[in-house]
């Protein structure tokens, strides 16, 4: 099979097309980025946790579960990441083991993000993606043109599924997610797995149709944009269990950062990080007229308690590795690198590639 993949930058990042057969492009994408692949994967903080719980009789018991039910629910996902392993010659497992850390207790967890919707005459989604310090050198902005699914471009760290940071796909839809760390996740489809699936989904209906139909051993948020109607909506899944907030004319702020908000009988563990942005978004004052990008960008790029940024702090390595704001109205996603140039683009040049 053919396969191309193309280099690019924007905004201080690499953006990467990448054009052919499902398998053959993950394959190829493994290969290229094999260096990446194992600087993120082998380095990820949660890592000694994930490792631990497969020691344990029980645990390994629970894994293999839960693998087993990410291979059933998800086959096409989980073949794309068994493709990305084979090229970059890492086992499998270790790849699953990253993807499904947060579908395992672990008390561990440098996964981040804040979300910023408004749904007035105009539609905004922003989106801070958090993670440990460092990894920002290597995300890459990932393109999709495969040959039996609309175009998809995502956030990607590599060694990982495209799909759980911030995504636009072909279909008109926008995706910011948020971590949540369940105290005890229960069995189901790893959580990456689900989000990569909401790829080949249109309209927020089916989008909750979807999380319902795929449970997922883990948490999320999903903040959903459709670039279609205009409509915004965050849905918690969390083991099984769905729950929805629709922002509005009448009430058109909305936001959430790494607990649940809506599903308040699930226990989560809410860090003091995640509590003080989320107070810090509750006392911001709500704009008295319509806010454009550079508001959204100036409340994503603020330390709290004016905004949402993180910096590194003793015991708590995470911080802010970029953001974007897309004006679903305007068709145009603005991006900004940690300490780089913010650059904003037109949603169907993201999508079509340079």
């Amino acid at each position: 099979m053919t396969v191309r993949i193309d280099h690019h930058e924007l905004g201080g990042m690499p953006w990467v097309v990448a054009r052919g057969d499902r398998q053959t492009v993950f394959r190829a994408l493994g290969t290229e980025f094999a260096e990446r692949v194992r600087a993120l994967v082998l380095g990820l903080p949660e890592m000694p946790g994930v490792r631990r719980f497969e020691a344990m009789g029980d645990g390994a018991r629970e894994l293999d579960e839960l693998i087993r039910l990410t291979e059933q629910g998800a086959p096409q996902q989980y073949a794309e990441l068994a493709a990305l392993a084979e090229g970059a010659d890492m086992p499998l497992r270790t790849l699953l083991l990253a993807n499904l850390r947060g579908d395992v207790p672990n008390e561990v967890t440098t996964a981040g993000c804040s979300d910023v919707l408004w749904r007035g005459q105009r539609s905004v989604l922003a989106h801070n993606e958090d993670g440990a310090a460092g990894q920002e050198e290597q995300l890459v902005l990932l393109t999709l043109h495969l040959d039996d699914e609309p175009t998809v471009t995502a956030l990607w760290y590599p060694g990982f599924l495209p799909g759980n940071a911030f995504t636009l796909t072909g279909l008109g839809m926008v995706f910011g997610l948020d971590h949540i760390p369940l105290v005890r996740p229960e069995p189901g489809i790893g959580r990456h797995f689900v989000a990569r699936g909401l790829h080949g989904v249109r309209g927020v209906e089916d989008v909750v149709r979807f999380l319902g139909r795929n449970p997922s051993a883990g948490g999320f948020a999903y903040n959903v944009g459709d670039l279609e109607t205009g409509r915004l909506l965050q849905v918690e899944s969390a083991s099984g269990d769905i729950a929805m907030h629709e922002p509005d004319a009448a009430k058109p702020w909305a936001w959430h950062t790494n607990h649940l908000r809506y599903l308040t009988e699930r226990p989560d563990r809410a860090s003091p990080s995640s509590v003080a942005r989320a107070q810090a978004l509750t006392r911001l004052p709500v704009p008295k007229t319509e806010p454009d990008a550079t508001w959204f960008l100036d409340v994503l790029t603020r330390p709290t308690p004016r905004g949402v940024y993180r910096d590194p702090v003793p015991g708590d390595p995470s911080a802010t590795l970029c953001s974007f704001v897309a004006d679903l109205t305007a068709r145009e996603v603005t991006i900004a690198l940690r300490g780089g140039t913010p650059v904003t683009v037109p949603v169907d040049r993201l999508l079509s590639g340079p």
